[in-house]
């Protein structure tokens, strides 16, 4: 008896002592399955499909996407965390019982899921307002609220950042993109599959994978009453020893609001070097602007522009065209649209426009000179792009809202890309830069505040520009894609 009352004093004492360091915690989630189709990526009907990536694999034609997501947070008076658990996977039996990770791949292709595991953590402590520590791997960004041409994702990181004043606050982020050894061919040597501990010549054990950023930002709130603007100054370092690439990249990001009126831009210079040996320099530029009009709850007409630089010469000293950490138009606020068909993986043999997933630019045409980019497979070299936007979004009662939306879409250069097999002047650039129109469509009904579903049809139908790319026995298919969202939250 006396040993049982010890034992309970010593857990009284415990609990006592742990008491002060207990906070409640919330938990919440969402979990997405979407039936899907893909059809005529490559615009050519005579052939079939090849499997494309998205975020839960590789696929082709009919599948179905399935996101699930358990969160859980808790805080303080000065500190906070929040993780997000997360399994991405494509609906088959390999993946509902675990059986495909025992290989990691099949038919060669690698399983871009995951299973259950952190997706997204944020850790954060205030010393003061002026000084808060982040960490973790959650949404961080450049210029998400407006072009997304630069860098936004949620790549590990560390920050310090605050509010200087009550209208000026900052952020100084150290993110890292990948932290690896491993033997490429950056420098021209051979994968001979030795380790970086024991390389084969002297030079290659110099050969790393690390790609790391630096991205110091300013948030900068100007105006009173009807007219309010945040203007946002920021500098970026790309050190990406991967490619033997570093960059700054110098630019502004502004948002803000005149009464119904939403204007929206930033501009970004890209001005850096290939390291020795190579001789080439990185100068390019790119930009956004659109406006938004608050006509009411059910219209919100806008109309956007976006462009980035493209290269003129492949063969020259120079890498004109313009790549970012990560192009995230399919996540921006105005043009944006989580399913349409530009913001697919429209890349990796796929498609010749050569966009990977999340981008809207095509960065990963033509190939060499590469300094980042989504997968850290992007271009110097790629043609660029203008692209003009009209659309609109609203809801129509409390349950039923919509978004449509037409993007017209331009090389800004043509010279470095050619024209398709079996045709006059195969092999020499295309005549025409008009690369093709896209028009998507998303309808959404809440059901409930715990279910929702959507349905998005999307469709590239090819310009000129591309079908010069295509092959004289291709038919120059428009692209498509229909998705139905089925959401559940908690």
């Amino acid at each position: 008896m006396r040993k049982r009352w010890i034992v309970l004093l010593a857990l009284i004492l415990v609990g006592a002592f742990a008491l002060p360091a207990m906070a409640d915690i919330s938990f919440f989630g969402t979990a997405r399955v979407l039936p899907t189709y893909y059809s005529n990526f490559d615009f050519n009907d005579n052939a079939g499909d090849r499997p494309t990536l998205n975020e839960a694999g590789w696929v082709a034609g009919e599948h179905t996407r399935a996101e699930f997501r358990l969160g859980w947070k808790a805080g303080g008076d000065k500190w906070k965390i929040m993780m997000i658990a997360e399994s991405d996977l494509i609906y088959e039996k390999d993946t509902a019982d675990r059986t495909f990770y025992s290989d990691a791949e099949r038919n060669g292709l690698p399983n871009a899921g995951s299973e259950f595991g952190l997706e997204r953590v944020e850790l954060n402590y205030t010393f003061s307002p002026a000084l808060v520590l982040s960490t973790g791997w959650n949404i961080r960004a450049a210029d998400i609220k407006t072009g997304g041409l630069l860098f936004g994702d949620d790549h590990p990181f560390i920050e310090i950042g605050g509010k200087l004043t009550e209208n000026l606050g900052y952020a100084l982020t150290y993110i890292t993109i990948q932290n690896r050894e491993e033997n490429r061919d950056v420098l021209g040597l051979s994968d001979d599959g030795d380790s970086a501990a024991t390389p084969t010549t002297l030079t290659e054990s110099t050969v790393t994978g690390d790609w790391r950023a630096y991205l110091l930002k300013f948030d900068a709130n100007v105006g009173a009453g009807a007219a309010k603007f945040t203007l946002s100054p920021l500098v970026l370092y790309s050190d990406n020893r991967a490619t033997n690439a570093k960059v700054f990249y110098y630019g502004i990001e502004g948002t803000g609001q005149i009464g119904i009126i939403k204007p929206s831009f930033e501009f970004i210079v890209a001005d850096g070097e290939f390291r020795a040996p190579s001789t080439t320099d990185i100068k390019s530029y790119a930009g956004f602007a659109g406006v938004e009009l608050a006509v009411s709850k059910a219209l919100n007409p806008y109309v956007a522009f976006r462009y980035a630089k493209g290269d003129d010469n492949s063969s020259d000293n120079e890498a004109e065209g313009f790549v970012g950490i990560t192009d995230i138009g399919r996540f921006t606020p105005l043009m944006g649209m989580d399913g349409n068909i530009l913001g697919e993986h429209l890349a990796s043999g796929a498609s010749i426009y050569n966009s990977p997933l999340y981008s809207f630019s095509p960065d990963r045409a033509v190939g060499g000179n590469v300094y980042g980019g989504i997968g850290n497979a992007s271009s110097g070299n790629n043609p660029g792009q203008m692209l003009v936007a009209f659309g609109s979004k609203g809801a129509v009662s409390e349950a039923l809202s919509y978004k449509a939306q037409i993007f017209m879409i331009w090389y800004d250069k043509k010279n470095n890309v050619l024209i398709g097999a079996g045709k006059p002047g195969a092999g020499t650039p295309i005549t025409d830069d008009y690369a093709g129109t896209t028009f998507d469509l998303q309808l959404s009904y809440k059901f409930s505040p715990n279910f929702s579903t959507y349905f998005i049809y999307s469709t590239f139908v090819p310009g000129d520009g591309i079908k010069d790319q295509l092959a004289s026995t291709a038919d120059d298919t428009p692209a498509q894609l229909a998705s139905l969202g089925l959401v559940w939250t908690y």
